[in-house]
């Protein structure tokens, strides 16, 4: 299972000027929450949840290396 900072990492290049930062600011929130080993918020579950889909459209190649999704760390 993949965490979600990888998933928002990927996706953040591939996402529209509207969408970026709150992207990254998820992706900042995720890994702070995998280095303490606590669940993801809301915010970042929907962010990844966004970044997955854009991935599978945009690049599925790299979907298919990272593997399912897990949203909690």
């Amino acid at each position: 299972m993949t965490k979600a900072s990888s998933f928002l990492f990927q996706a953040q290049d591939l996402a529209s000027d509207d969408d970026a930062p709150r992207l990254r600011s998820a992706l900042t929130a995720a890994r702070e929450c995998e280095q303490r080993g606590g669940p993801y918020p809301d915010e970042v579950q929907e962010a990844a949840q966004f970044a997955y889909e854009l991935l599978e459209i945009a690049a599925p190649e790299v979907v298919a290396e990272l593997g399912p999704p897990s949203w909690s760390a």
